[in-house]
C-alpha cells in the first residue's frame, strides 16, 4: 500500500467519524425545527382576519358576469374583507360594460385576448385551442392578484357559478387550515358527487378531505401560487393540478353539499354544454346558511380525519352492491354506515355506474376520493366504496 492509499483511508475514516458525530446533531436540529413549526401552527388563529380576494374569470357572457357579481356583492360581508377582481380575456365589450356598472364595488382587469396573443398551438390541439387561452388567462390573472398586492390568499370563481348563502363563511373559516396543514393545497366549494340523491341534506355542515382537486369555486394560499407559477402549464391547467408532480400527496377540503352551483349560463362555454345537462346542472347547491365560524373544524386536520375515517369504516357493515341497489333496501338503523369493497378500476366503474356517481379518474384518482375511498349518501345510508388494499394501488396513474 502506498502513501496515497493510506492518506485516502485516513480521510475516509475521518469523514465516517464526522458523519457519526453530525448525524445526531442534524437529526436533533430537524426535530427542533419541526417542533418549532408545530408550535407556530398551533398558534395560528382560526378566525382569519386578512382580506381574501375573489378572482372572477370572465370571457364572453354578459348576463353571466352580471348575475354572478350581483350574488357575490349581495352575500359578501364587506368589500374590504372580500375584494372582487374580474379578469376578462375575450374581446367582448358587453361583458366590460356589465362589469363597469358595478363601479368601485369591483376591480376590472382586461388582458389581450388569447386569440390575439400569438399562442403557438400544436396542430393536434387546434380543435381544443380554447384550453390554451384559458390556461394563459389563469396565469395572467393570478399573477396580477399576487404580484400587485400583498394578499396571502385567493378565492377563484367563474362567471357561470352560483354561490351559496354561506359561501364566504365557508372559505373564511377553512382558511386557517391551509396555514396550519402543509398537506393541504386547496379548499373547494364543489362536490363532484353532489347530486340530490347522493348527499345527506342533514349533514349540511359536514366537510371532508379529498385527494381530488374539484375546482369550480376554490381557494389557495399565496405560497401555493409561488410554487405553481414558474411551471404553470400551457393547457388543461386543472388536470395538471391533479398530477402527482403537482399534488405531491396533498389534499383539498370539500363539502358534503356544494357551496357553488352551475347557473344556466354554463350551457354556453368551452365544453359547449356537453357536461351541463348530464352532470353540472344536477349538482345541488346548499341553500342553508351555516355559520362555520362557530364550528370546530380541527377534525379536518390529517390525523384527526384519518382517525375519524378509520372509525367510520370500522363501524360500516360490509355489503354487496346488489344489496343496496335492491328495490327493497332500507337502512336497519338511523345513520347506518355500509361499505362495498372494489378490486380494480373496472370493478369501481361498474359499482359507480350502478349507483349513479362519477366513475371517471384523473391521474388515477376517482373524483372526491380520500385514500382511494369514495363516500356518498345512497338510499338514506352512508356508503363507502373502499379499495381492496391487496389488489388496488393508491393511486395508479394509468387508470
Amino acid at each position: 500500500m502506498n502513501s496515497n492509499d493510506s492518506e485516502s483511508d485516513e480521510i475516509l475514516n475521518n469523514i465516517e467519524k464526522a458523519e457519526k458525530r453530525l448525524n445526531p446533531i442534524v437529526h436533533d436540529e430537524k426535530k427542533r425545527l419541526d417542533d418549532m413549526w408545530e408550535i407556530v401552527r398551533e398558534s395560528i388563529p382560526k378566525l382569519w382576519t386578512e382580506p381574501i380576494p375573489v378572482l372572477v374569470f370572465s370571457c364572453n357572457r354578459p348576463a353571466a358576469i352580471r348575475d354572478h357579481l350581483q350574488k357575490l356583492i349581495k352575500l359578501r360581508p364587506s368589500k374590504d374583507s372580500f375584494p372582487i377582481t374580474v379578469s376578462q380575456d375575450c374581446d367582448n365589450a358587453k361583458v366590460a360594460d356589465e362589469v363597469k356598472k358595478f363601479g368601485d364595488q369591483v376591480e376590472y382587469i382586461k388582458h389581450t385576448s388569447g386569440i390575439n396573443a400569438n399562442i403557438e398551438i400544436p396542430p393536434r390541439y387546434k380543435r381544443r385551442k380554447s384550453y390554451f387561452y384559458i390556461s394563459r388567462h389563469y396565469k395572467l390573472a393570478l399573477t396580477h392578484i399576487f404580484s400587485n398586492n400583498s394578499y396571502s390568499t385567493v378565492i377563484i370563481t367563474e362567471d357561470d357559478l352560483d354561490i351559496a348563502p354561506d359561501f364566504f363563511s365557508y372559505f373564511s373559516s377553512t382558511r386557517y387550515l391551509l396555514e396550519k396543514d402543509p398537506h393541504l393545497y386547496c379548499v373547494s366549494a364543489w362536490n363532484d358527487n353532489g347530486k340530490l340523491e347522493h348527499i345527506d341534506w342533514n349533514a349540511n355542515a359536514t366537510l371532508y378531505r379529498s385527494d381530488f382537486f374539484g375546482g369550480l369555486g376554490w381557494m389557495m394560499a399565496r405560497r401555493q401560487w409561488e410554487e405553481f407559477e414558474p411551471k404553470w402549464p400551457d393547457k388543461f391547467w386543472d388536470d395538471w393540478m391533479r398530477e402527482p408532480a403537482q399534488r405531491k400527496g396533498r389534499q383539498c377540503i370539500r363539502p358534503e353539499i356544494s357551496r357553488t352551483g352551475m347557473m344556466v349560463h354554463g350551457k354556453k362555454g368551452v365544453s359547449k354544454g356537453q357536461f351541463y345537462a348530464k352532470h353540472l346542472s344536477k349538482i345541488k347547491m346548499s341553500n342553508f346558511s351555516i355559520n362555520f365560524e362557530k364550528l370546530d373544524l380541527d377534525y379536518l386536520l390529517p390525523k384527526n380525519f384519518e382517525n375519524k375515517m378509520d372509525k367510520d369504516l370500522a363501524d360500516a357493515v360490509l355489503i354487496e352492491l346488489k344489496n343496496i341497489t335492491s328495490s327493497t333496501w332500507q337502512p336497519k338503523v338511523e345513520n347506518m354506515k355500509v361499505k362495498i369493497v372494489y378490486t380494480g378500476k373496472a370493478h369501481f366503474v361498474n359499482i359507480a355506474k350502478k349507483l349513479g356517481i362519477m366513475n371517471e379518474f384523473r391521474s388515477g384518482i376517482p373524483r372526491t376520493a380520500y385514500n382511494g375511498i369514495v363516500t356518498c349518501f345512497f338510499k338514506k345510508t352512508r356508503l363507502f366504496l373502499v379499495p381492496d388494499r391487496s389488489k388496488v394501488a393508491i393511486y395508479d396513474p394509468t387508470w
